[in-house]
């Protein structure tokens, strides 16, 4: 759609909405965007759907967490047509996936969360044979920086980095413990698995060591590979 107009029409939350003024500015675009039915993010979607691919189910699927997954075939020519947007039989409107779903090669399972409103910025997770990890980084989101003139994505340096060890088919949060893990600002997990007969949890991911750099110089940010 952007491609056809020539310029951005998808709302960015992270970069796009920086100080009231600039804020409400784009918010009256979109709206009048959404008005004039240049953009329809109830039938068509409003992500972008540019963070990863994965095959679920047996077919391919471009992702972002800011949306639905979208499902997209490649032809024989090479050209990428999208299929159309996915929700996996739920009912709930305006529904976000994670980027990163894991799939259990030994049993075929596919795992995934959702998002909703919240205050920490969870991009990855990881799965092994009986718990899910999720961490729970210095990168948060926090709508009153706006009034700031922040985005509303930003870093909290007073936090303290942690992680969430809850089992692999809980129904609900009451089986999650968290422990602390002081400069583990994990970006993307690489692999995780039990050792010790389940006693204890590796897991292989990347750290952001300066993580107030993450938003504006990735490079200074220091990405490396931590276990």
């Amino acid at each position: 759609m952007e491609g056809k107009t020539g310029y951005p029409i998808v709302p960015n939350f992270i970069a796009g909405f920086n100080g009231v003024v600039p804020s409400m500015a784009r918010l009256v675009l979109t709206c009048a965007r959404v008005l004039t039915k240049q953009f329809d993010p109830l039938r068509h979607g409003f992500g972008v759907a540019n963070t990863s691919v994965a095959f679920l189910c047996g077919r391919l699927f471009a992702l972002c967490e800011s949306d639905l997954p979208y499902e997209v075939k490649v032809t024989e020519d090479g050209d990428i047509i999208t299929l159309g947007r996915h929700d996996f039989g739920s009912i709930e409107p305006f529904l976000r996936m994670t980027a990163h779903p894991k799939i259990d090669k030994a049993t075929g399972e596919a795992f995934c969360y959702g998002y909703d409103v919240k205050c920490a910025a969870i991009h990855d997770f990881a799965v092994t044979e009986n718990y899910v990890v999720f961490p729970d980084t210095q990168i948060v989101m926090n709508p009153w920086w706006i009034l700031r003139g922040r985005s509303a994505v930003g870093i909290d340096p007073d936090k303290i980095p942690r992680l969430g060890i809850i089992p692999r088919y809980a129904e609900d949060e009451r089986g999650m413990r968290w422990i602390d893990a002081p400069g583990f600002n994990m970006l993307h997990c690489v692999n995780a698995w039990e050792e010790d007969g389940g006693g204890a949890i590796v897991m292989v991911a990347s750290n952001i060591v300066s993580a107030e750099h993450i938003f504006d110089d990735m490079e200074s940010s220091q990405l490396t590979l931590r276990s």
